[in-house]
């Protein structure tokens, strides 16, 4: 099985917590669509080195979302190409599920071509809770299972009793990040029900 680590927003993290899931169980990494300046292969990489690595199906420069990005640079992005063969790896998505990538083909379409369970990924601010709402009703609108939630960030204890009330979701690890990312991605464990999955 697969795990598709989706954010409720761009910049929450989604990579970091893919690099801690590839460096605690060995799985593969990919990250269908990458946009910008930034190289999220190249951070999951340098913390897990022993990862093995899918390359990108698109790599576009400008950083918007992959939609607007490909017209930018004069690409029509295939939806054919993402379907892929892959088991027990880790997929990172740009940006939140309802980011454009194509006509008629949004973020939760490649999320449902993927045969992945859904890890949501949120950084820990004010509107938080609002976010996390969302995505997991989209998500669920379209069928897409969902694992649970990770939060990047401190939240207090009441806010985490909300997040979960309301979306009936469990909120699995609440990262603590202190001047060393890597340091806390290296000594925070994985959940025994994401270990599961990626067995």
């Amino acid at each position: 099985m697969n795990i598709f680590v989706t954010g409720t927003d761009t910049d929450v993290g989604k990579t970091v917590v893919s690099a801690w899931l590839c460096y605690h169980t060995g799985k593969n990494y990919w990250k269908p669509i990458q946009t910008g300046g930034d190289s999220d292969r190249s951070v999951v990489e340098k913390i897990s080195p022993h990862t093995k690595i899918v390359p990108e199906v698109y790599r576009l420069i400008a950083p918007l979302s992959p939609y607007d990005a490909s017209k930018l640079e004069r690409i029509e992005i295939d939806k054919n190409l993402f379907a892929r063969d892959i088991q027990n790896t880790v997929i990172e998505g740009a940006g939140g599920a309802l980011v454009p990538i194509a006509s008629n083909f949004l973020m939760a379409d490649l999320i449902r071509s993927c045969n992945a369970k859904t890890l949501i990924v949120a950084r820990s601010k004010i509107g938080m809770i609002n976010h996390i709402l969302m995505t997991a009703e989209v998500l669920r609108s379209r069928g897409i299972d969902i694992i649970g939630i990770v939060v990047n960030g401190e939240i207090v204890n009441d806010l985490r009793h909300t997040i979960e009330e309301f979306t009936k979701l469990e909120v699995l690890s609440v990262m603590l990040h202190g001047s060393d990312i890597e340091s806390t991605i290296k000594s925070t464990a994985v959940p025994s029900k994401i270990l599961e999955i990626l067995r």
